[in-house]
């Protein structure tokens, strides 16, 4: 299958640019050609109305961490806590600031979205850790229970986030939500094979340039925090959903996390959509398919945040 016209002309564009791959680049590089691919984009349209949005810091274990969070104008208790994508190296506040806002809107609470600490500057644990203290500041200052959720490798953080919760006592989490989420270092499942030489937006070797800069040389990969596929006893995590794009070598390492959670238990929604690639929640004004995952994304944390569907 061929990709949604929305991304074939991205990626047209891209090649008539000589646009070069993540793993071309520096990291320094990628980021400022995230900035200016951001600053050439038309501005988001169709946003849900906030009630506030608001940006402030919180004391981590490697000094400030810097929050965003979203207040929608109809809203539940509880809150969800968000980790943007990025590869644990590009990626900030304002790189998921209308996914944040639609996600929001659709769920009906208070949404957190951490600008956690990139590699390699800050390589594993430290986006874990400050993922992981924005979660605890979140459950103590907000009624009600807590989602994590997160995007490609901030999906990673939501599940780490989870066992490691699991691991600690707590804080007690009602569900996890990941799209495209990074869950197993091995880079080897079959959309790997099928897609990551395509370069629809994310290949297989930016892929390992990304796990390069978060793991350097000496840290063990195998870890469940850094790949949780392979958690040795998934029972007793938060039930889970989990969004996957067809057109995304990440796709079947998604899909085997949810069927590992799955078969040890755990409450798992899935959903794949066709002729999409990695990151295309971002597209949700543009894409219908992206703006009723986010709708359904949102109904899904409403009612993990009402006590329904519970493990």
């Amino acid at each position: 299958m061929e990709p949604h016209p929305y991304y074939q002309a991205i990626l047209d564009a891209y090649a008539a640019a000589g646009r070069p791959a993540y793993h071309e680049s520096t990291p320094e590089e990628a980021r400022a050609m995230l900035r200016a691919t951001m600053a050439a984009a038309p501005a988001p349209t169709g946003l849900p109305e906030m009630e506030s949005v608001v940006d402030c810091q919180i004391d981590g274990p490697n000094g400030a961490i810097a929050l965003r969070i979203y207040t929608p104008v109809e809203r539940r208790a509880g809150v969800c806590v968000y980790f943007h994508a990025g590869g644990w190296v590009i990626g900030d506040l304002d790189f998921s600031d209308a996914t944040c806002r639609r996600l929001s809107a659709a769920a009906g609470c208070v949404l957190v979205s951490v600008d956690y600490r990139l590699a390699p500057e800050h390589p594993y644990p430290q986006p874990l850790d400050d993922a992981f203290t924005a979660l605890e500041w979140a459950a103590a200052q907000y009624p009600g229970r807590i989602v994590v959720a997160g995007e490609s490798a901030g999906g990673n953080l939501a599940a780490a986030c989870a066992i490691r919760a699991k691991a600690l006592g707590g804080p007690a989490i009602a569900g996890q939500w990941m799209a495209y989420p990074v869950t197993d270092h091995a880079c080897d499942t079959a959309s790997h094979q099928d897609l990551g030489e395509r370069n629809l937006l994310l290949s297989t070797p930016d892929m390992k340039w990304f796990w390069n800069h978060y793991c350097p040389p000496g840290i063990d990969r195998a870890v469940p925090e850094l790949s949780p596929l392979r958690v040795s006893d998934p029972s007793g995590l938060p039930s889970a959903m989990i969004v996957v794009a067809q057109l995304d070598p990440l796709r079947d390492e998604g899909l085997a996390y949810a069927a590992r959670l799955a078969a040890a238990g755990v409450a798992v929604t899935t959903r794949c959509d066709p002729g999409v690639v990695h990151g295309y929640l971002g597209a949700a004004a543009a894409i219908p398919a992206a703006a009723q995952a986010v709708s359904e994304s949102g109904r899904w944390i409403r009612a993990r945040l009402d006590g329904e569907g519970l493990n």
